[in-house]
Protein backbone atom coordinates (compact mmCIF):
# COMPACT_ATOMS: atom_id res chain seq x y z
CA UNK A 1 0.00 0.00 0.00
CA UNK A 2 1.38 3.20 -1.01
CA UNK A 3 2.41 5.67 1.70
CA UNK A 4 0.27 8.88 2.34
CA UNK A 5 2.96 11.19 1.37
CA UNK A 6 2.56 15.03 2.91
CA UNK A 7 -0.78 14.28 4.54
CA UNK A 8 -1.72 16.20 7.72
CA UNK A 9 -2.69 14.00 10.64
CA UNK A 10 -6.52 16.01 11.29
CA UNK A 11 -8.69 18.35 9.19
CA UNK A 12 -7.82 21.00 12.15
CA UNK A 13 -3.98 20.88 11.16
CA UNK A 14 -4.91 23.06 8.69
CA UNK A 15 -5.99 25.57 11.37
CA UNK A 16 -3.05 25.17 13.53
CA UNK A 17 -0.88 26.08 10.09
CA UNK A 18 -3.29 29.06 9.39
CA UNK A 19 -2.60 27.51 6.11
CA UNK A 20 -3.69 29.79 3.12
CA UNK A 21 -5.98 29.00 -0.14
CA UNK A 22 -2.52 29.16 -1.94
CA UNK A 23 -0.65 26.86 0.17
CA UNK A 24 -3.53 24.63 0.82
CA UNK A 25 -3.43 24.42 -3.12
CA UNK A 26 -0.03 23.52 -3.24
CA UNK A 27 -0.42 21.18 -0.50
CA UNK A 28 -3.21 19.15 -2.22
CA UNK A 29 -1.33 19.35 -5.84
CA UNK A 30 1.79 18.20 -3.87
CA UNK A 31 0.18 15.19 -2.30
CA UNK A 32 -1.51 14.60 -5.97
CA UNK A 33 2.04 13.79 -7.53
CA UNK A 34 3.14 11.76 -4.67
CA UNK A 35 -0.03 9.65 -4.28
CA UNK A 36 1.66 6.22 -5.46
CA UNK A 37 4.98 6.78 -3.99
CA UNK A 38 6.30 3.75 -2.02
CA UNK A 39 7.87 4.84 1.10
CA UNK A 40 11.34 4.60 0.07
CA UNK A 41 12.50 4.95 3.67
CA UNK A 42 11.99 8.57 4.12
CA UNK A 43 8.75 10.28 4.98
CA UNK A 44 6.78 13.71 4.20
CA UNK A 45 5.82 16.40 6.06
CA UNK A 46 4.29 19.78 6.11
CA UNK A 47 5.25 22.31 8.22
CA UNK A 48 5.89 26.31 8.98
CA UNK A 49 9.37 26.88 10.07
CA UNK A 50 9.72 29.18 12.99
CA UNK A 51 10.94 31.81 11.38
CA UNK A 52 9.65 32.91 8.23
CA UNK A 53 6.25 32.85 6.85
CA UNK A 54 7.15 30.41 4.37
CA UNK A 55 4.94 26.91 4.15
CA UNK A 56 7.35 24.16 4.25
CA UNK A 57 7.23 20.53 2.72
CA UNK A 58 9.87 18.58 3.59
CA UNK A 59 10.97 14.84 3.41
CA UNK A 60 13.57 12.85 5.78
CA UNK A 61 16.12 10.62 4.43
CA UNK A 62 17.17 7.30 6.56
CA UNK A 63 18.91 4.37 6.88
CA UNK A 64 16.66 2.03 6.28
CA UNK A 65 18.14 -0.36 8.68
CA UNK A 66 19.36 1.87 11.27
CA UNK A 67 16.71 4.19 11.05
CA UNK A 68 19.09 6.88 11.49
CA UNK A 69 17.63 10.35 10.32
CA UNK A 70 20.34 10.95 7.51
CA UNK A 71 19.30 14.58 5.54
CA UNK A 72 16.21 16.62 5.52
CA UNK A 73 15.29 18.28 2.02
CA UNK A 74 12.24 20.83 2.04
CA UNK A 75 10.70 23.67 -0.11
CA UNK A 76 9.56 26.80 1.44
CA UNK A 77 6.69 28.18 -0.41
CA UNK A 78 5.44 31.33 -0.59
CA UNK A 79 2.61 32.56 -2.51
CA UNK A 80 4.28 32.19 -6.22
CA UNK A 81 7.92 30.83 -5.47
CA UNK A 82 9.54 28.16 -3.78
CA UNK A 83 13.12 27.75 -2.65
CA UNK A 84 14.48 23.93 -2.14
CA UNK A 85 17.78 22.95 -0.55
CA UNK A 86 19.39 20.58 2.22
CA UNK A 87 17.68 22.00 5.17
CA UNK A 88 18.95 22.71 8.82
CA UNK A 89 18.11 19.59 10.79
CA UNK A 90 16.48 21.22 13.68
CA UNK A 91 15.45 25.07 12.28
CA UNK A 92 14.43 23.79 8.63
CA UNK A 93 16.06 27.03 7.46
CA UNK A 94 17.36 26.67 4.53
CA UNK A 95 21.38 27.43 3.65
CA UNK A 96 23.17 30.62 2.99
CA UNK A 97 25.06 29.03 0.23
CA UNK A 98 22.84 26.84 -1.73
CA UNK A 99 23.45 23.47 -2.97
CA UNK A 100 24.60 22.41 -6.76
CA UNK A 101 21.31 21.11 -6.76
CA UNK A 102 19.17 23.64 -5.15
CA UNK A 103 15.57 24.13 -6.53
CA UNK A 104 14.17 27.86 -7.18
CA UNK A 105 11.38 28.00 -8.99
CA UNK A 106 8.25 30.46 -9.73
CA UNK A 107 4.64 29.71 -10.91
CA UNK A 108 1.05 29.23 -9.67
CA UNK A 109 0.98 26.46 -6.91
CA UNK A 110 -0.27 23.70 -8.88
CA UNK A 111 2.89 24.08 -11.15
CA UNK A 112 5.03 24.47 -8.23
CA UNK A 113 3.66 21.32 -6.42
CA UNK A 114 4.74 19.56 -9.60
CA UNK A 115 8.50 21.07 -10.06
CA UNK A 116 8.58 20.03 -5.54
CA UNK A 117 7.86 16.74 -6.30
CA UNK A 118 9.88 15.99 -9.42
CA UNK A 119 12.89 17.81 -7.45
CA UNK A 120 11.83 15.73 -4.57
CA UNK A 121 11.92 11.96 -6.41
CA UNK A 122 15.42 12.85 -7.90
CA UNK A 123 16.73 13.08 -4.38
CA UNK A 124 14.80 9.74 -3.06
CA UNK A 125 16.95 8.33 -5.93
CA UNK A 126 20.03 9.61 -5.48
CA UNK A 127 22.50 7.14 -4.25
CA UNK A 128 23.91 6.91 -0.74
CA UNK A 129 26.62 5.01 0.80
CA UNK A 130 28.32 4.25 4.29
CA UNK A 131 31.61 4.53 4.11
CA UNK A 132 33.85 3.14 7.88
CA UNK A 133 37.11 3.48 8.46
CA UNK A 134 38.63 0.70 10.75
CA UNK A 135 41.23 0.44 13.32
CA UNK A 136 42.58 -2.87 15.15
CA UNK A 137 39.23 -4.41 14.07
CA UNK A 138 37.30 -1.52 15.49
CA UNK A 139 35.09 0.81 13.56
CA UNK A 140 36.24 4.47 14.24
CA UNK A 141 34.94 6.82 11.97
CA UNK A 142 31.86 6.61 9.14
CA UNK A 143 30.17 8.78 7.06
CA UNK A 144 27.08 8.45 5.24
CA UNK A 145 27.66 10.84 1.76
CA UNK A 146 25.59 11.17 -1.20
CA UNK A 147 28.08 8.94 -3.27
CA UNK A 148 27.45 11.14 -6.97
CA UNK A 149 28.64 14.02 -5.29
CA UNK A 150 30.56 12.64 -2.56
CA UNK A 151 28.37 15.07 -0.03
CA UNK A 152 28.63 14.25 3.66
CA UNK A 153 25.00 13.96 5.17
CA UNK A 154 25.96 12.69 8.53
CA UNK A 155 29.46 11.42 10.10
CA UNK A 156 30.92 9.97 13.22
CA UNK A 157 34.47 10.22 14.52
CA UNK A 158 35.13 8.03 17.74
CA UNK A 159 38.76 9.09 19.13
CA UNK A 160 38.21 5.92 21.84
CA UNK A 161 39.05 3.56 18.56
CA UNK A 162 41.01 5.92 16.68
CA UNK A 163 44.74 6.05 15.86
CA UNK A 164 46.94 7.60 18.79
CA UNK A 165 47.53 11.18 17.83
CA UNK A 166 45.21 11.28 14.31
CA UNK A 167 42.60 13.52 16.18
CA UNK A 168 45.47 16.12 17.15
CA UNK A 169 46.72 15.81 13.68
CA UNK A 170 42.94 16.74 12.16
CA UNK A 171 41.94 19.10 14.13
CA UNK A 172 45.79 21.14 13.09
CA UNK A 173 45.25 20.73 9.31
CA UNK A 174 41.61 22.19 9.84
CA UNK A 175 39.55 19.01 9.08
CA UNK A 176 37.16 20.53 12.03
CA UNK A 177 33.75 22.07 12.72
CA UNK A 178 32.58 24.14 15.38
CA UNK A 179 33.14 22.57 18.65
CA UNK A 180 35.46 20.01 17.66
CA UNK A 181 33.51 17.93 15.40
CA UNK A 182 36.15 16.16 13.08
CA UNK A 183 35.50 15.76 9.24
CA UNK A 184 35.98 12.61 8.17
CA UNK A 185 36.71 14.17 4.66
CA UNK A 186 40.42 14.87 6.11
CA UNK A 187 40.97 11.08 6.94
CA UNK A 188 42.46 8.22 4.19
CA UNK A 189 40.69 6.44 1.78
CA UNK A 190 37.77 4.56 3.97
CA UNK A 191 38.40 0.47 4.59
CA UNK A 192 35.31 -0.09 3.55
CA UNK A 193 31.80 0.92 2.13
CA UNK A 194 27.87 -0.27 2.54
CA UNK A 195 25.62 0.57 -0.24
CA UNK A 196 22.51 1.76 1.50
CA UNK A 197 20.37 3.28 -0.94
CA UNK A 198 20.06 4.29 -4.82
CA UNK A 199 21.87 3.25 -8.10
CA UNK A 200 25.45 2.86 -7.85
CA UNK A 201 26.35 2.19 -11.48
CA UNK A 202 27.04 5.45 -12.74
CA UNK A 203 29.17 6.39 -9.57
CA UNK A 204 32.95 6.30 -9.55
CA UNK A 205 33.68 5.67 -5.74
CA UNK A 206 37.20 5.64 -4.34
CA UNK A 207 39.15 2.96 -5.61
CA UNK A 208 40.70 0.37 -2.94
CA UNK A 209 37.92 0.65 -1.33
CA UNK A 210 35.99 -2.30 -0.47
CA UNK A 211 32.43 -3.14 -0.65
CA UNK A 212 30.88 -4.76 2.30
CA UNK A 213 26.65 -6.30 2.99
CA UNK A 214 26.86 -6.39 6.68
CA UNK A 215 27.91 -4.00 9.31
CA UNK A 216 29.89 -4.57 12.97
CA UNK A 217 28.79 -1.89 15.60
CA UNK A 218 29.67 1.72 14.87
CA UNK A 219 29.47 3.48 17.93
CA UNK A 220 29.46 7.09 18.82
CA UNK A 221 28.05 10.65 17.95
CA UNK A 222 26.26 11.45 14.44
CA UNK A 223 26.50 14.97 13.37
CA UNK A 224 26.80 16.85 10.07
Amino acid sequence: MPTQWFELEEPDDYLDLEITESERAFVEALRSHTAQWPSHGASGEISRPETGDALLAYITLSDPETRLSLIDIGVHFSGDQIRGDRLHNQLFTLPDRPSAWALNAEGNPQELARRTAEWMRTALHRPVVLYVWLHDGYAYAARYAFADRDETLSQLYSRQYAPDGQAEALKAAGHVHGRGWIQTTGLPTPDLYLHIRGNLDQVALPSGIRAATQRGPIAGVWYE
